[in-house]
């Protein structure tokens, strides 16, 4: 079996074999309506994955091109892997023209020309419809009318694409498949134009309660339970202004999570919404509840009904260690002189990410003497966030700006005075200069008093989902 009969997304010789479409013996029906019948059948086996019976009924003449980066495949008996085996229209001096079994006559049927293949690795889309002879001004025209839902330099390699044309060459629909959900599609209309649009094949939806114990890190509980790394990091995230899971984490420490997941016809495609977390180290007991209000705001809370987020993150990087503490007497690496140390360093590798610890203003940027490449960051009520060392500043990072929690707004380095890559973040707070470590952040607000009834329905369901989950169980899935 070719590669185009075997690919689900090279399914181009399979449908035009397949679905009988015939020419109207007078003008009730426009060529325009069977060229939107032939776009919208592509853009349905694209979503849907739907398989065509792959025997040969005549069908309007269609040359198909393979797949630009498939090896060359065997011939399958009676067709051809890059033209549809159809037959021609007899002659004038011939006996009869040819026709379907229901006696319609293609004899002067319209030519559809249907190109599909790859983005390979190291190409273009571009470069890849060029390759079949698309002319590069037949090119700009199909990226500039998919623009407003897809920019051509986001491609990415294996990525699926499909082209329709009529004999002249005039493109009729151009389909591009992302990833395995993602379809964009640009359609021609009868008065020339194009429209663009973008669909999203239905993915099944399930709830999956998992539960497990620390070994060595979450990271190694989680994906020896089979999970991704994405899980961890969501997860992680849920507590990060109340734990650190790169160095409080500690063998036996307890994990359970009530989660989305996402699945096509091929397999799993991505995680949904944590909807449920509770960790349990030696000391300490966390438990947050997803809920969303009346508008479709969405967060975490305790089962008391009290934000999990803070107005402020307990560190700005995902570090290795702490390298230096706040102190009022530091012996300085470099200069070897006994001076303040108003911050934390936290050591961990030149460009990992750095973010703000919470929603502000940009105040300050550039290059200040010791420390380096320095961000200054204005919050609420007095404070101010400093970010020394970097390596390069974050996209977007511009005095005047405001930033959201979170965001990134360098990445480590050891510009300025410093031994190793690491972060010299430091906090004041009216003007004083106070130990991040030491500082309890207000938190955000409780859940509301008209929402306190609804939550507590929420808030019942998931811990009996929390308290069963031991190995991982599908709760339920729904489309």
């Amino acid at each position: 079996m070719s590669r185009l009969d075997s690919d689900p997304l090279n399914f181009a010789p399979a449908w035009l074999a397949g679905v009988r479409l015939r020419q109207a013996r007078s003008l009730a029906v426009p060529a325009g309506l069977l060229i939107y019948a032939v776009s919208a059948l592509l853009s349905f086996a694209l979503l849907g994955g739907v398989e065509f019976d792959f025997s040969l009924p005549s069908v309007i003449p269609a040359r198909v091109e393979s797949d630009p980066v498939a090896a060359p495949a065997p011939q399958s008996e009676g067709m051809k892997v890059a033209e549809a085996a159809v037959p021609a229209p007899a002659s004038k001096a011939g006996s009869e023209s040819a026709s379907d079994p229901d006696g319609d006559s293609l004899e002067g049927a319209p030519t559809l020309d249907v190109i599909t293949g790859r983005v390979p690795r190291g190409g273009t889309i571009a470069a890849a419809l060029e390759a079949h002879a698309v002319a590069p001004g037949t090119v700009y025209g199909i990226a500039h009318a998919m623009r407003p839902v897809f920019d051509f330099r986001h491609a990415r390699p294996d990525d699926f694409y499909a082209l329709v044309r009529d004999d002249t060459k005039q493109v009729l629909s151009f389909e591009y498949r992302r990833g395995r959900s993602d379809i964009y599609r640009v359609e021609r209309h009868e008065d020339g134009s194009y429209l663009a649009s973008h669909q999203t094949a239905p993915l099944e939806r399930r709830v999956v309660q998992l539960g497990g114990v620390i070994d060595t890190s979450l990271f190694g509980a989680l994906t020896n339970l089979g999970e991704r790394p994405e899980l961890v990091n969501k997860l992680a995230d849920i507590f990060v202004w109340d734990f650190d899971f790169s160095t409080q984490t500690r063998p036996g420490d307890e994990f359970r999570m009530v989660f989305e997941k996402f699945y096509d016809r091929e397999g799993f495609v991505r995680y949904g919404a944590v909807l449920a977390a509770q960790y349990r180290a030696e000391s300490r007991d966390m438990t947050a509840v997803y809920f969303e209000d009346d508008d479709g705001y969405g967060d975490y809370f305790t089962p008391q009904g009290n934000s999990v987020r803070r107005t402020f993150l307990r560190a700005p990087v995902k570090y290795s260690r702490i390298s230096s503490r706040y102190s009022n007497s530091r012996l300085h690496p470099i200069l070897k002189v006994r001076r303040p140390h108003q911050g934390i360093d936290y050591a961990a590798p030149r460009g990992t990410p750095i973010w703000s610890v919470a929603d502000g203003e940009v105040i300050s940027k550039g290059y200040s003497g010791g420390f380096g490449r320095l961000v200054k960051i204005r919050h609420n009520n007095g404070y101010i966030s400093y970010y020394g060392h970097l390596s390069r500043f974050g996209g977007g990072i511009e005095v005047g700006k405001r930033v959201k929690q979170k965001q990134i707004v360098g990445y480590v380095g050891s510009s300025g005075l410093a031994t190793a890559p690491h972060l010299d973040y430091r906090l004041r707070i009216n003007g004083r200069f106070v130990d991040p470590l030491r500082v309890n952040f207000p938190k955000g607000e409780p859940i509301s008093v008209e929402a306190r009834e609804r939550f507590e329905v929420v808030r019942t369901r998931r811990t009996i989902e929390l308290n069963g989950a031991q190995p991982a169980m599908v709760l339920e899935a729904a489309m």
